[in-house]
């Protein structure tokens, strides 16, 4: 949410001010000007958003949970079987990596003049 006020935020004033004075309606300036000037904050924040939410689905599974990941990998630690956790360890930062590389490509292919920008 505070990426996507932020990326709001910095969209060039004088980019909304000329549309209007062109004669675009408000929906046009959020279609045409506000969303893709935000948008890579957006995929940024949804990036960070995906890794929080990661960290407390585990860490909830790991307290209370009967299953899962988390539950796994903390019972592999009650009972000290070490290549369990590893495996757990591993299965979390696999999926983790996954999700935010799928986020990434994402954001990639709705915003292309974004990573074409910042290759010059």
């Amino acid at each position: 949410m505070l990426n996507t006020i932020h990326g709001v935020d910095a969209v060039d004033k004088r980019l909304v001010a000329s549309a209007r004075s062109l004669g675009a309606k408000p929906l046009a300036i959020l279609r045409e000007i506000i969303l893709p000037g935000a948008a890579p904050s957006i995929i940024t924040g949804l990036t960070i958003g995906m890794g929080t939410s990661w960290f407390c689905l585990v860490t909830a599974e790991m307290i209370s949970g009967q299953w899962g990941i988390g539950y796994y990998t903390w019972e592999s630690y009650l009972i000290q079987r070490y290549p369990d956790i590893v495996v757990g360890m591993l299965l979390i930062g696999i999926l983790g990596m996954g999700s935010s590389f799928l986020i990434k490509t994402c954001g990639r292919l709705l915003i292309p003049w974004y990573h074409l920008r910042r290759a010059i």
